[in-house]
């Protein structure tokens, strides 16, 4: 009695199993269609929005999907890669670089804030690069069968953070742009690698570091040296780690600080901002040509950062963007900043701004002959 009675729920069970079957059969082919994008890029042209994608190398080095389209707005774009791509589910959740070229940056940073807010899949956390050039161009040309725009920024993102320099996500860019400061993105740009040690099907586009992107509340202001962005560093993070040449001599900085105060009226108008700055040095490799003392090499490397710290600081004026900080020596509260009616930028642009960088240079002793 009790085998019958299995007999029947075995088979009373079969239809639910068979299907249960087919859903299953059904999702794992989905997923098998899921194409997941690791790398966007856009460009503004003409009016309209590039969308650039790259999948990345997938298992056993199978070459990345690599796709461009060209639309009205992102979302058509992205539409159009969809239909380039039929047999692929295009799937955006996993995007760790979103790549913006100089006029995207320039015109449509804020609409692309707004879009990935907005959008389910793309998340306000994903590192954000600006080219110095096509965003196109860093994401397709530098894709090539073994190589891919994904690996590469992977490889310079940590070769970035290691040397000190520092990637900002989507959400610090717009946390700093929407308060009417400033922001600074690394900036990249496109290299031939036909003399570098590559075989012959890894001969494509490379990836370099080109110093900061300046970004204000309107988008791209500007674009700071590698040289420059060293001294926006000192000023608004921590540079350790960074290599600087000072007359033909290679150092590592091993430290470093900035100090930013305001003297004002009697009645706590702003009347100048002192920038007064120090850091401390070691040299990795001596120079073949200039051998300077200790006092020579100090004195260098101070006149040599404090230029850099000087054009920073130029820029913030001339443009009324304070992507460096200055605000918080000379305005330190909100209210004494509402006092005074106006912008910030305003203020900024009229302020003497003196600078000083005291540079010590550690066991320069040593490179004596």
């Amino acid at each position: 009695m009790r085998r019958s009675l299995l007999l029947l729920y075995v088979c009373a069970a079969l239809p639910f199993l068979s299907g249960c079957s087919f859903s299953l059969s059904a999702d794992r082919h989905d997923a098998e269609r899921l194409m997941l994008i690791q790398t966007m890029g856009l460009d503004s042209e003409d009016g309209q929005v590039r969308v650039s994608v790259s999948s990345g190398l997938g298992p056993e080095d199978k070459p990345a999907l690599v796709m461009s389209a060209r639309a009205g707005g992102i979302e058509a774009a992205i539409a159009d890669l969809q239909d380039l791509s039929p047999e692929n589910q295009l799937f955006y959740a996993h995007v760790q670089y979103l790549l913006l070229g100089r006029e995207a940056a320039r015109n449509e940073l804020n609409n692309v804030i707004q879009w990935v807010d907005r959008s389910p899949t793309l998340r306000m956390d994903t590192n954000m690069v600006v080219v110095k050039g096509l965003a196109e161009d860093a994401v397709v040309d530098t894709s090539e069968n073994s190589t891919d725009v994904t690996a590469r920024l992977a490889s310079l993102d940590r070769q970035a953070r290691s040397a000190g320099w520092t990637i900002h996500t989507l959400r610090e860019v717009a946390a700093a742009t929407s308060q009417g400061d400033g922001a600074l993105c690394l900036a990249v740009e496109t290299a031939d690698t036909e003399n570098a040690v590559f075989t012959a099907d890894m001969q494509s586009e490379a990836l370099v570091p080109a110093g900061y992107a300046v970004l204000g509340p309107d988008g791209l202001v500007d674009f700071l040296t590698p040289e420059q962005s060293m001294g926006a560093e000192l000023l608004t993070g921590d540079p350790t780690g960074l290599l600087i040449t000072v007359k033909g001599n290679t150092m590592e900085i091993l430290s470093g600080s900035a100090r930013i105060e305001g003297e004002s009226s009697p009645d706590g108008r702003p009347e100048s901002l002192s920038v007064k700055c120090s850091l401390r040095t070691g040299v990795l490799e001596k120079s073949r040509r200039d051998s300077l003392s200790p006092e020579e090499l100090d004195a260098a490397l101070s006149r040599t950062v404090g230029e850099w710290v000087t054009d920073c600081i130029r820029l913030a004026q001339e443009s009324g963007c304070d992507f460096l900080g200055l605000r918080s020596g000379a305005l330190p509260t909100s209210k004494a900043l509402e006092r005074w009616g106006g912008s910030w930028g305003e203020i900024l642009t009229d302020l003497p701004v003196s600078v000083s960088v005291e540079g010590r240079v550690d066991r320069s002793y040593d490179l004596a002959e």
